[in-house]
């Protein structure tokens, strides 16, 4: 496959190697530990093989390398292409890796809470794709949908982008991955984390795939800790049940993007927000329009997910932050303003 995500992996980013030269064997630096990258040639036997990584410090045996091809059936099965090894590998891990084909890829972080933009500079970044390239097929894919699961975005507007849909996970992309084909795999990893039985249980509490979605991305950007996740999400679905306004911050910060030299000046995501701010004319800006923004305002994991369509059972409306990462929570104004008076003097 061109691309898969890769469950559970380290966050460990390599960076692209320049062309091979002769011999198929090329170190990152002279000496160094950093990623080493074999080629191996259609018709490469597993003695030449071992001992090319042998000699490039991959494996510490190429006779291991060749007696562990016999036992696992890999004689004559290695399949050509470059290879991406740190020194130390297994020789086992060899044998299985080249037998396998997993030829050397991008490996790419996208973490929780990160707007398209940002996904985009990320993806650059690790020379994956342009982030113009991304954001251009991104949007061209939110206005065909070809390709996508429909029943995800069946509530989404057809306005609407595909911010909130671009799952966050550890990616490995091929070299030869186009933007169309990155923008489809992030919203397939989405398809396949946020289940059908999962949209059916939101369905059943009246909330849409995209209204889960959305508050699910001010709940990631709200939490620190990931245990606080359900008793946030609690706060937000209290707050609309009452017809309260939902006064997240980071709705705020999204709305504002729009002003001219904010991003500039301050990021995507401006740490103090200015009472001019939280006055900002804006659909985003959930201080001066009640109920949920037109869309998510990030991209949330699976956590947040969860937590939004399985809230914690409280009657707290209010949250202030405390120094640790941490929230205090309270059900009552008079709570809140004892909180604020006592973590943000």
């Amino acid at each position: 496959m061109a691309i898969a995500v890769i469950a559970g992996a380290a966050w460990v980013i390599f960076d692209s190697p320049a062309s091979v030269p002769e011999g198929g064997v090329r170190l990152s630096a002279p000496g160094g530990d950093g990623p080493i990258f074999i080629v191996v040639e259609p018709g490469d036997t597993a003695a030449g093989i071992g001992k090319r990584l042998e000699a490039s410090r991959v494996i510490d045996s190429a006779a291991n390398f060749r007696r562990l091809a016999e036992i696992v059936g890999a004689q004559g099965r290695l399949e050509a292409g470059e290879y991406e090894f740190l020194p130390g590998t297994s020789a086992l891990d060899a044998v299985v890796r080249i037998r396998d084909g997993l030829t050397a890829a991008r490996v790419v972080p996208v973490p929780e809470g990160l707007r398209m933009e940002e996904i985009a500079s990320v993806l650059e970044a690790r020379g994956v794709v342009k982030a113009a390239d991304f954001l251009t097929a991104a949007n061209a894919l939110a206005t065909t949908g070809t390709g996508l699961d429909v029943d995800l975005l069946a509530s989404r507007p057809r306005s609407a982008t595909l911010e909130g849909y671009l799952y966050p996970a550890t990616y490995s992309f091929s070299r030869s991955v186009d933007a169309n084909e990155v923008v489809l795999k992030l919203v397939e990893a989405l398809s396949t984390r946020f289940t059908p039985e999962l949209r059916q249980e939101a369905r059943a509490q009246g909330l849409s795939v995209h209204d889960v979605l959305t508050l699910a991305s001010i709940v990631e950007r709200e939490a620190v800790l990931p245990e606080e996740m359900p008793v946030i999400a609690s706060v937000y679905r209290n707050r609309l049940v009452r017809g309260m306004p939902l006064q997240a911050d980071p709705t705020v910060q999204y709305a504002i993007t729009a002003r001219p030299g904010s991003v500039l000046e301050f990021g995507y995501w401006k740490r103090q927000l200015s009472s001019q701010d939280l006055q900002f004319d804006s659909t985003y800006n959930t201080y001066v329009r009640a109920g949920l923004p037109p869309g998510p305002i990030a991209n949330p994991g699976i956590e947040a997910i969860v937590a939004v369509i399985h809230p914690a059972q409280t009657d707290y409306l209010y949250f202030v932050a405390r120094n640790d990462g941490s929230h205090a929570f309270s059900a009552t104004f008079e709570e809140h303003e004892s909180n604020v008076r006592k973590y943000q003097p």
